[in-house]
């Protein structure tokens, strides 16, 4: 079986779908699947592309700027450039923002499989609207119509893509994503770390719903010995969130490598992910597999992966949040109970799994 991957999620800095589409086609290579992946240049560490040295020149002043594009540009025009070939079984689309002109170049006949993450659509959130999410909603509708095969992360995102495009059931899978992050390699941060402290994993913004989340735990952390350490850089306008909340002392940022991560869940009180919609909610797996206490949102696909390992939030209710936190802060039991059903529960979600069930698509794919 011989399977094309678009290049353009490589293009992209390390992200949870980089870390996604660069395991599975490591699995799957692993498994004797001929994968071909015409990328040029990385913009991250999970991949290399095939002139990946050309990122030296980033650091010239000038040339850096223009060369990186082009290159990737150049990627896309040799990916269309190998599906009019048509030497594969099958391509793989990973665009984020559902890029359909490799549609133009696809031979009659020929089939391509897409994965679904989440449905693009606007949130309804405690301060109004967020992620509004422009055309992307109507091209993901547009290309899961015509795709032979529709991966679906959740049954969350299963019933959310078949409301968006009215897609046939039968042309959808779930495959549940397997525990990304390898739990083998920890690291300590290079910066000054609390014995007890809060952790909140990834993106901050729109339906992640950190503003009012902080805003919920405010007056909590301003006790002694309570903190938050959040992952990547602060912003200048979280910074000024922060003084307004006179918690500057109390939140520390920290650039987070997978090693690094696995140190953090390790050694946190609780993760909080109190997102307003995820269609799967990866960090909450990645915590469970590392004993880290889970408190995180009632909606989205949150339930299928946390089941009764998590403690389950209003993420519209500053009440909820809180309550929630201290629940969880003041008592050693409940923080045990999590973990050993964290523990439990994550073993279920495996890549291995996620990756087999991924070759019966693809091999049932290519009898057809």
């Amino acid at each position: 079986m011989k399977v094309l991957f678009d290049p353009e999620i490589f293009t992209y800095g390390r992200c949870g779908m980089v870390r996604y589409y660069g395991r599975l086609i490591e699995e799957l290579t692993m498994r004797g699947v001929k994968v071909e992946l015409p990328l040029m240049i990385s913009g991250n560490d999970v991949i290399s592309g095939r002139i990946q040295a050309a990122a030296k020149l980033e650091k010239i002043p000038f040339l850096g700027r223009r060369i990186t594009p082009r290159l990737q540009a150049l990627s896309k025009k040799y990916y269309w450039k190998k599906i009019a070939q048509g030497d594969y079984d099958m391509v793989v689309t990973t665009s984020p923002v559902f890029e359909d002109t490799f549609l133009n170049y696809l031979p009659p006949g020929k089939r391509f499989l897409m994965v679904v993450h989440d449905t693009m659509r606007c949130v309804l959130g405690p301060e109004g609207l967020f992620d509004t999410s422009s055309d992307s909603a109507d091209k993901l509708a547009y290309l899961s119509r015509r795709a032979s095969k529709v991966i679906c992360i959740s049954k969350k995102v299963q019933n959310d893509i078949i409301e968006l495009a009215d897609v046939d059931r039968t042309v959808t899978r779930v495959i549940y994503t397997g525990n990304l992050l390898d739990i083998n390699r920890i690291s300590p941060p290079a910066g000054w770390l609390p014995d007890s402290y809060l952790l909140f994993v990834g993106l901050r913004a729109g339906r992640k719903n950190f503003r009012f989340f902080l805003q919920s735990i405010a007056a909590l952390l301003n006790e002694e010995g309570r903190y938050l350490v959040c992952t990547g850089k602060c912003t200048r306008w979280e910074a000024d969130l922060l003084d307004s909340l006179s918690v500057k002392d109390k939140v520390i940022f920290l650039d987070a490598s997978d090693a690094v991560l696995v140190h953090l869940y390790k050694h946190a009180a609780c993760l909080i992910y109190p997102s307003l919609y995820e269609g799967y909610g990866l960090p909450a797996l990645e915590a469970m597999s590392l004993g880290c206490p889970v408190i995180t949102s009632e909606y989205g696909g949150l339930k299928e992966i946390g089941g009764e390992a998590v403690i389950y939030i209003d993420p519209y209710s500053k009440e909820s949040m809180l309550k929630a936190v201290k629940d969880v802060l003041q008592s050693e039991a409940k923080r045990g109970l999590l973990r050993e059903r964290g523990l439990r529960r994550a073993n279920g979600f495996t890549t291995e799994s996620m990756v087999s069930q991924f070759i019966i698509e693809m091999e049932e794919l290519c009898e057809k």
